[in-house]
Parts: C-alpha cells; structure tokens; sequence
C-alpha cells in the first residue's frame, strides 16, 4: 500500500471519529412485522390521502 493510501485512509478514519454521533436514526418497519394498530393508521391515512386527491398529484408528479 502506497504512502499516500495509508494517509488518506487515516485521515478518513480520524474525520470519521469526529464526527457526532446520530441522535435519532430511522428504519422503515418489515411490512409482515406490522400490528393491526399499525396496519389501521395506515389505511386511515392512505383512505384521507385518496380522499383529498393526492394520489392523482402524487402520480402526476411521478410521471413527470
């Protein structure tokens, strides 16, 4: 391994241990993983977006 390499590999690390530590990361859930209570939030929200016209925008906006 070149000079160079190792250098650059070590700063890469040291930036990496200075820097802050996540205070809140976010995974989206496994579907087959979700509870009735979850599973009824969701529809209750896809129900009001259907029902307020996003999905047309929403498609719109994909498409384009």
């Amino acid at each position: 391994m070149s000079a160079a390499a190792i250098g650059l590999s070590a700063v890469g690390i040291n930036a990496q241990q200075n820097q802050p530590a996540c205070s809140s990361i976010y995974t989206r859930k496994e579907i087959l993983s979700l509870t009735s209570s979850e599973w009824s939030l969701i529809r209750s929200i896809l129900s009001a977006m259907q029902r307020d016209g996003w999905f047309p925008w929403f498609a719109y906006l994909h498409n384009q």
